[in-house]
């Protein structure tokens, strides 16, 4: 065999490493945007709940379920963080694919995204059981909840 042959070969097994790992990125964008559309319907669906909740309401008291309209704001929450992981999602697909069409591919980390969007909806839990909590136990046993 020949150099130019093994060259070949090389540069072969070379451009099937790079289109499995350009199709394996493919998947990940794929699994951000099922992701984000998760997050962008969730935060939808209680958003207008709420807001349907919050009409009938008025309209049999006159007044307001929610002064702080808490519901509205985990929903629009939602819907930001969907939008921030199609973007991280195709920012980072961007530099992965422009990585490996460069000659000199090596691997690199990529940015922490997965952690960056669990700790984002870590937050969002912490302040939605803080909610809940306001108003499941503070009304039945007021400041004594926080001292018992």
């Amino acid at each position: 065999m020949s150099s130019d042959e093994k060259e070949v070969k090389t540069n072969l097994a070379n451009e099937l490493a790079k289109e499995r790992n350009r199709a394996a990125y493919d998947r990940t964008l794929m699994a951000w945007i099922r992701t984000a559309i998760s997050l962008i319907g969730f935060g939808f669906a209680i958003a207008k709940s709420y807001e349907y909740i919050q009409m009938d309401e008025m309209e049999k008291t006159g007044r307001f379920i929610d002064q702080i309209h808490a519901p509205l704001w985990f929903g629009m929450s939602f819907i930001v963080l969907g939008m921030l992981c199609i973007l991280g999602g195709v920012i980072q697909y961007g530099e992965v694919v422009k990585r490996i069409q460069s000659a000199q591919f090596t691997y690199g980390e990529p940015r922490p995204l997965v952690k960056i969007v669990a700790l984002i909806l870590l937050i969002i839990g912490i302040f939605a059981l803080i909610t809940l909590f306001q108003r499941q136990v503070m009304p039945l046993y007021g400041m004594a909840a926080y001292f018992c």
